[in-house]
């Protein structure tokens, strides 16, 4: 708040004060937690490297991580573990309860299932760790600006970089002894703009990347931010959603086709959506094979269970006027031509 000049809304101070009073009720559980594990911590190794998904919101990188999870041999952070990673060690055993308390059924961007024991973007724990992420220009939205810088990191100091560096290993080490050093999947669409970042903490992470028809992502992440902006918002006022979503996508994979090519070529795979979701057992076994993850047979059945158990649901479908189009084309028309998708592409 007071980075933002305590510039909020009289009719957003309700939320104000149940966020400030959750702060005040669980600040005791984070300094209690960090004194009992600090030490602990030094000593935490890491067994084995991530695997981390990238892909912009809305390119299926939801649906990828799901699967992903459906290994018993593999672990991912919760949501509960994303939104108090202070404390998560000692108090989600007996706290998920409350987080439930405020989820609704169902995501308000696209219906799926929503509980605290569910899988979660990383970038939201380190948010709340540092506040130093896009994510946080949701409460300050006429502010969104200052904040998209924490997506490719550029333009940043060495002091805040380091800063984010360690909040990342306080999260990792605290997931890695929380998960009993099984291998971590990890989902946050921020890193895909941080490969470089992500290659200096983990040398030989394992990384899937997922493509969609950009038109397609352009709409449906409109949307994504349509419905999730005003729950958090503490401000009047609404950013321009034309601007963020085109602006974030483009300096997004910028960063990212700079850097891609700096991950070995054992360590990385590039799948596509429309591929993925017409066949995700015959994706997953592809990436498996391509990444020598070993494993996927035991993981198979869990896999099929998980999409029979899914089967109902359906994507939102976009009519895209040609005008928008051409717009879009001509603003991401390199980043067209990287993915491979055509200018005709629906």
């Amino acid at each position: 708040m007071f980075e933002n000049k305590l510039d909020i809304s009289w009719k957003k101070l309700p939320h104000v004060f149940v966020i400030t009073f959750i702060i005040i009720l669980f600040t005791p559980l984070a300094i209690i937690e960090r004194l009992l594990v600090w030490r602990k911590l030094g000593e935490v190794e890491l067994k084995h490297q991530p695997i981390f998904i990238l892909g912009h919101w809305r390119q299926g990188t939801t649906f990828l991580h799901e699967l992903f999870n459906c290994n018993p041999e593999y672990e991912f952070m919760t949501l509960f573990e994303s939104v108090f990673p202070n404390h998560f060690l000692y108090s989600s055993e007996f706290l998920r309860w409350f987080l439930n308390l405020f989820l609704p059924e169902t995501r308000p961007q696209d219906d799926l299932k929503i509980t605290a024991d569910l899988p979660s973007e990383h970038d939201f724990a380190i948010a709340n760790l540092s506040s130093m992420s896009p994510y946080s220009g949701a409460y300050f939205p006429n502010n969104q600006d200052a904040y998209n810088k924490y997506v490719t990191l550029e333009g940043l100091s060495e002091k805040q970089i380091e800063k984010i560096k360690s909040s990342f290993r306080y999260m990792m080490k605290k997931l890695i002894v929380k998960k009993k050093y099984k291998r971590l999947v990890l989902k946050s669409p921020v890193d895909t703009a941080r490969v470089g970042f992500l290659l200096e903490l983990f040398p030989d992470a394992k990384y899937v990347h997922i493509a969609r028809n950009p038109y397609e992502v352009y709409y449906s992440t409109k949307r994504m931010h349509q419905k999730l902006v005003p729950i958090f918002q503490l401000q009047e006022g609404y950013p321009d959603l034309d601007k963020f979503v085109l602006e974030i996508f483009e300096g997004m994979y910028t960063k990212f086709y700079n850097e891609v090519d700096l991950i070995p070529k054992e360590n990385f795979i590039e799948i596509r959506y429309e591929e993925f979701i017409a066949n995700p057992v015959d994706e997953m076994e592809k990436i498996y094979d391509s990444l020598s993850l070993p494993g996927f047979n035991e993981a198979k059945p869990h896999i099929e269970n998980y999409i029979e158990r899914n089967k109902n649901y359906t994507p939102s479908k976009y009519k895209i006027p040609l005008e928008e189009k051409k717009r879009i084309f001509t603003r991401w028309q390199s980043i067209f031509e990287k993915m491979k998708y055509g200018k005709a592409f629906i």
